[in-house]
């Protein structure tokens, strides 16, 4: 019996590989998306007794199987992709924009597909708006945004600076809580937002950065996980035959 367990939670384990290859791969072309890795752990192990005393010092012990220890974000940059957007910006090293929601709470993204609303505010394409409250003037001939975060309004006077776009950095971003829409939200095990060290990131406009998600990689995966997903079903069926055998032969 212990081995059907065994091999029906490594079946498990299997899917939700293949659910989290799955993810990844919907995702391949969204702006800024980090790809997923599931960790996985051994369960407890039984020690095996016998009757009557023994030389031997080895313990016997039999696993029981395999469980989902956690989910975690790969936070490493995507390539960036040139766009020609005036409101689209890739930020080059580390760093996450910082957007509010309508309830003024902090969320986090590298998505930086920026657009303007009816009143020139930068907003997400979600309508967050971009932290600062950023307001682009109607009569700007252009908007220039510099590595620094500055954004220049060029109008016939001259270059007028509106703000700086501040980014903030985590001591460790795996540690960020998804929310969907390419946001993040910090907890405990992020650490609080800081603002990055100098030089260690910068603003490119009119720019995107692209997935993190690698084709080959998560198909070789997915083959991979396939095949282990066969094999346990293959062990359930090899302890079924052998519970009915020991059966037949009680009768």
């Amino acid at each position: 019996m212990r081995s059907l367990y065994a091999a029906a939670s490594g079946m498990a384990a299997q899917q939700t590989r293949l659910d989290t290859i799955a993810n990844n791969l919907a995702n391949v072309s969204t702006t800024a998306f980090k790809k997923s890795r599931e960790s996985f752990e051994d369960l407890f192990y039984q020690e095996l007794t016998h009757g009557g005393l023994s030389a031997s010092t080895s313990r016997v012990e039999v696993g029981s199987g395999v469980s989902l220890s956690g989910i975690v974000k790969d936070h490493r940059n995507g390539q960036i992709q040139q766009t020609g957007g005036t409101f689209d910006l890739a930020i080059e090293g580390k760093g996450y924009f910082q957007v509010e929601t309508q309830e003024g709470e902090l969320l986090y993204t590298r998505d930086g597909n920026f657009r303007t609303d009816a009143d020139g505010v930068l907003r997400t394409a979600a309508g967050l708006v971009l932290s600062g409250n950023f307001q682009i003037p109607k009569d700007a001939e252009s908007i220039r945004v510099l590595e620094d975060g500055s954004i220049l309004a060029e109008q016939g006077t001259g270059a007028t600076t509106i703000g700086v776009i501040e980014l903030r950095t985590f001591i460790n971003p795996g540690g960020l809580r998804p929310e969907g829409g390419n946001l993040y939200s910090e907890t405990v095990n992020s650490g609080s937002p800081l603002p990055p060290e100098i030089g260690a990131s910068s603003i490119r406009q009119g720019f995107l950065e692209g997935s993190n998600v690698e084709v080959a990689e998560e198909l070789i995966g997915m083959i991979a996980a396939q095949r282990a997903y066969e094999l346990n079903s293959k062990v359930i069926q090899a302890s079924d035959e052998v519970m009915r055998t020991a059966t037949s032969i009680r009768r």
